[in-house]
């Protein structure tokens, strides 16, 4: 099923080529490589996929907390079903515990970020915790992947400055969202899918888990939906690739939205 690294996001970029509304920027290669903690993502016989310039088509990017779990593979089929990438935000121990489904990841070409080691409030804990939350899982991932993550999501969406600034020490940027079905809430496949197809607009995150049970059913509806009102789906380090990529401290809640024509 996985013939070779990037095979899924090689696939993605063969038919985003074909939408009239999305352009794929000559010049550029996929930022799916090893400093975003996953292999060189390959277009046809070796060559580099191109980019989607997010500022052109309608992407979205889809992300996964707190994994992996006895869940992750069911999301993972459900993506090279559909011929999409998304981006996981591992738990240090998780990705120490399921390497398989980190590895599987990693050759699909999706992008792999951190998200600590036990899952805490992090703004009520000392920079020197902190630091060991992030230091730690990175390394965790990078024991499984072979490369340090690029990306970090705070367990909650909570960060501030002393978050900030361990995550820039690390070379870490930090992504949150602006989409949430609450499926740590809601545990209803459908009710997951029409909370996202809600509130989704251009350049979204959307905030999903893949440790719990009722939201693998609810992503191949989802990504049907999205691709059936012209979205792209992309990870996020490729949402933000033609507008300077992201940088260590810094905080991205959405992605560009396209220019005006």
């Amino acid at each position: 099923m996985h013939s070779g690294t990037g095979w899924r996001r090689a696939t993605v970029v063969a038919a985003v080529a074909t939408l009239g509304a999305c352009t794929a920027v000559p010049g550029l290669t996929s930022p799916n490589a090893a400093a975003l903690s996953h292999g060189p993502a390959r277009s046809g016989a070796g060559a580099p996929a191109p980019v989607v310039d997010c500022q052109v088509s309608r992407c979205v990017a889809l992300t996964f907390d707190d994994g992996p779990t006895q869940y992750t593979a069911a999301v993972l089929d459900t993506l090279e079903r559909q011929h999409t990438v998304a981006t996981f935000f591992l738990i240090g121990p998780h990705a120490l515990q399921y390497r398989k489904d980190v590895l599987r990841q990693q050759r699909d070409g999706d992008a792999i970020g951190d998200h600590t080691v036990t899952h805490p409030h992090l703004t009520r804990f000392t920079p020197a915790r902190i630091d060991y939350e992030l230091k730690t899982a990175a390394e965790q991932i990078a024991s499984v992947t072979g490369h340090r993550p690029t990306l970090f999501r705070p367990p909650f969406g909570a960060w501030n400055a002393k978050v900030r600034a361990a995550a820039g020490a690390e070379g870490l940027s930090v992504v949150t969202w602006n989409v949430s079905p609450q499926d740590w809430k809601y545990h209803n496949p459908a009710l997951i899918e029409q909370r996202v197809l809600a509130r989704v607009r251009p350049g979204a995150i959307v905030v999903l888990h893949d440790r719990y049970a009722t939201t693998p059913p609810a992503v191949p509806h989802i990504i049907h939906a999205l691709k059936a009102r012209g979205y792209v789906l992309v990870t996020v380090p490729e949402m933000f690739a033609t507008t300077g990529g992201l940088q260590p401290g810094m905080v991205y809640h959405h992605g560009p939205w396209p220019r005006p024509r």
